[in-house]
């Protein structure tokens, strides 16, 4: 069954396109179930700071209303689910389970694209901004803290970290391996990201992410995989005959692949 639980709006500042046109391309392209999962609003401590990659608190509501709607529009043609692409802030944790408890929100994807906040230098806390191999081990570290949490559904786009390396060396195979341990302890999906498909091998040598490399690390562990878009535009939905290509490598690698999140069919 085609599925996909990890579509943005334009509220993360970053994708273009309505709902109701990431919707259409679903039902067009035969998907039987879509997840919207669009980047979390954070309740900031720091005055005056305002993110430009995720939505504001005030625009949570209306993203939730705006779902449950279309959802109830094409009920008979899709199941829709609520979601969002949530970091890993210790501090401000306890803000996001009294938000998605009011909302009725249905589901959580860790994204750790953040070292504990965004706030204050950002890009030096940006995981898949550097080569440093501390970078890879802190990843793994924060990823093994937020999945102990139980909040989230699945690991987003697990091998991030290599995005800025140049060599999958010892190093960054120890951080992926210690990504899919996690994973593997904790029963935790990890999401074989589409989106990362796009970012390989740089002129500036970079990786990249979404690595076979990765994938057959994994396939060492008894982890499953789900397959998400990570779609910023209705087209990134438009990929089925590539999807089928990335399930066959996952399962030809013997990697267990979820149709469905439980709880979520």
């Amino acid at each position: 069954m085609l599925t996909n639980y990890h579509t943005h709006t334009t509220r993360c500042g970053h994708a273009e396109g309505t709902e109701e046109e990431y919707i259409l391309t679903a039902l067009r392209c035969g998907y039987k179930v879509l997840g919207f999962s669009d980047h979390t609003p954070w309740a900031y401590a720091t005055p005056g700071f305002v993110s430009h990659i995720r939505m504001l608190p005030a625009q949570l509501d209306d993203y939730v209303l705006t779902l449950r709607s279309l959802r109830e529009k094409y009920a008979d043609r899709l199941h829709l689910h609520i979601g969002l692409e949530a970091e890993y802030f210790p501090a401000y944790l306890g803000w996001l389970k009294e938000e998605t408890e009011r909302l009725g929100i249905e589901y959580l994807i860790l994204g750790c694209h953040y070292d504990t906040t965004d706030e204050q230098d950002a890009k030096a806390r940006r995981f898949g901004g550097s080569a440093s191999p501390a970078h890879g081990r802190r990843y793994a570290e924060q990823v093994e803290r937020a999945l102990e949490t139980g909040l989230y559904r699945y690991l987003a786009h697990p091998d991030l970290f290599l995005n800025r390396m140049t060599a999958f060396d010892t190093e960054a195979e120890k951080a992926c391996r210690e990504v899919c341990a996690a994973a593997a302890r904790l029963d935790i999906p990890l999401e074989y990201n589409m989106a990362g498909l796009t970012l390989q091998r740089r002129p500036d040598g970079s990786l990249g992410y979404t690595r076979d490399e990765f994938w057959r690390i994994a396939a060492e562990y008894p982890v499953r995989a789900i397959v998400g878009c990570d779609a910023h535009a209705p087209s990134e939905l438009d990929v089925v005959p590539l999807i089928e290509e990335k399930r066959a490598f996952l399962q030809g690698l013997g990697i267990p692949v979820l149709d469905t999140l439980p709880g979520l069919e």
